[in-house]
């Protein structure tokens, strides 16, 4: 009878109920015929072949072949058990991978799918926040801010610059130290800096991360979203405070990409109004049918106005619209929720003329 302890703990290590008794009466024995097993584990004469090839695959036994049969050698349990653990590790880590690799395709295509009704949860683990932040940047496609500690900046500058060789227009804010780090920024983004800040990170209007830096907190908790209105608020948020950070480096290549007529005429509006010439392609749908619109054109006019005349950096304005010529007439285009312009845009790539 084999010891019922020892045959449960190899059960919990994968072997079925007849390998671990066969197994453990092998090692009793140390060498013997496949009957005498019968005996010593229980394991029924019909099946004790099966199980023992089942454990010679495993590389626990070894069968040899004597003058009056088969014989079962068992080698020490330290060697071939460890060889076991590491097989077992190896093929557990193989099939991890697999199913991380399948999960994360899944979660990406239902994520993807959400759009404008996405979700919004919290994260208490800065890990899972970072997890979020990388897969953010990689999904960003034409307009990204990210306001980082530096530490965690260093972590995603891969991303980051990516996401500028694949055309994406991004705002890039340092903090986390008392004076601008020294480090190396991909020269086509424009990055501020400022000793203090909370940590947003927003693309386009699909994905939003946000966690506050408030000084009495012990524990932070980063909002993740999916939710187009409040990622909207955390692009406005994060730009208000980049507009009044300290300036580390400048960049105005075109061509560049915008979410919306707001943000393209308040950094050149000072050229708009020289005369400067532009051509934009918009990509959003038409205000009357709703149907989906994408159209090619010069800037010939802009209009940005609110109740009072302000910085339209940093307050939002009523009125933020382009007219565009597009060689069969002229649109007015306005930002993702525009109700009186020809054209509502999700996001626009400027040109020189």
């Amino acid at each position: 009878m084999t010891d019922p302890a020892l045959t449960s703990q190899l059960q919990d290590l994968g072997l079925t109920t007849y390998q671990s008794q066969a197994y453990v009466a092998a090692v009793e024995a140390g060498q013997a015929r496949p009957n005498d097993l019968v005996e010593l584990s229980d394991v029924p004469q019909g099946r004790i072949y099966d199980v023992l090839a089942d454990l010679e695959s495993m590389g626990l036994v070894e069968l040899r072949s004597g003058s009056r049969g088969k014989v079962v050698m068992a080698p020490r349990p330290e060697t071939v058990l460890e060889d076991l653990r590491e097989r077992r590790v190896t093929a557990l880590n193989s099939q991890i991978e697999s199913v991380t690799e399948g999960l994360a395709e899944l979660y990406d295509e239902t994520a993807t799918d959400q759009g404008e009704d996405g979700y919004v949860t919290m994260a208490r683990r800065r890990e899972t926040a970072v997890r979020h932040i990388e897969r953010a940047i990689k999904r960003a496609e034409c307009w990204l801010v990210v306001a980082v500690p530096a530490d965690l900046y260093e972590r995603i500058a891969d991303e980051v610059t990516d996401a500028i060789e694949r055309g994406v227009t991004v705002r890039l804010l340092i903090s986390g130290v008392a004076e601008p780090p020294d480090l190396t920024y991909p020269a086509d983004v424009p990055v501020r800096f400022r000793s203090a800040a909370d940590t947003v990170v927003a693309a386009d209007r699909r994905y939003g991360i946000y966690g506050s830096g408030h000084p009495r907190a012990t524990n932070r908790s980063y909002l993740i979203t999916q939710e187009a209105t409040l990622v909207h608020l955390l692009q406005n948020f994060v730009q208000t405070v980049w507009e009044t950070s300290a300036e580390v480096q400048d960049a105005a290549t075109l061509p560049r990409r915008y979410l919306d007529p707001r943000r393209l005429i308040v950094d050149l509006r000072d050229e708009l109004d020289e005369g400067r010439q532009f051509t934009v392609s918009v990509d959003g749908h038409w205000t009357d049918s709703q149907a989906a619109v994408a159209l090619d054109g010069r800037i010939v006019d802009y209009e940005i106005s609110g109740p009072v005349e302000t910085d339209f950096g940093i307050a939002p304005p009523t009125i933020a619209s382009l007219t565009v010529d597009t060689g069969d007439g002229r649109v007015t285009v306005g930002g993702w929720r525009a109700t009186v312009e020809d054209v509502a845009a999700s996001s626009l790539r400027l040109g020189r003329d």
